[in-house]
């Protein structure tokens, strides 16, 4: 694919939303390459760059354990309105399962970390080929 082919017209828009660090490595790596466009420089990225294989995270193997902790919430919360009372067992019980739900968030956010450092990696690998780190 040439960088210019005059009259050519391109209809379809894809639209990509970014952190304010994405963007701004995203800025660094095109002006690196020499692009002054983003359209440009995401157009040759994208038809350039080494594709990888990834592994989603399975939200659906997560969903059940939410599910528990959400209806064992729900549980308590509806007891609480039909009373008007909390006792301290129910606080005690809410805690620990508020612990039990940031626990399977933070598992989910460290399999979201390490799939950033693999897409970093391979995105450092694709920038500079020479490296077999």
């Amino acid at each position: 694919m040439t960088k210019h082919q005059p009259n050519r017209k391109r209809p379809i828009r894809k639209t990509a939303r970014f952190t304010a660090a994405e963007l701004a490595e995203i800025k660094h790596q095109r002006l690196e390459a020499g692009y002054n466009q983003f359209s440009a420089f995401a157009r040759y990225r994208l038809f350039n760059s080494a594709m990888f294989d990834v592994s989603l995270i399975d939200g659906n193997a997560m969903l059940p354990r939410i599910r528990r902790v959400g209806d064992q919430l729900n549980q308590i919360t509806r007891a609480v309105n039909l009373t008007g009372t909390v006792s301290k067992k129910q606080v005690g019980a809410v805690k620990e399962l508020v612990g039990q739900l940031s626990k399977v968030l933070k598992e989910h956010l460290l399999q979201d970390a390490e799939f950033e450092a693999s897409l970093a990696r391979s995105l450092a690998r694709s920038l500079n080929p020479s490296s077999k780190k």
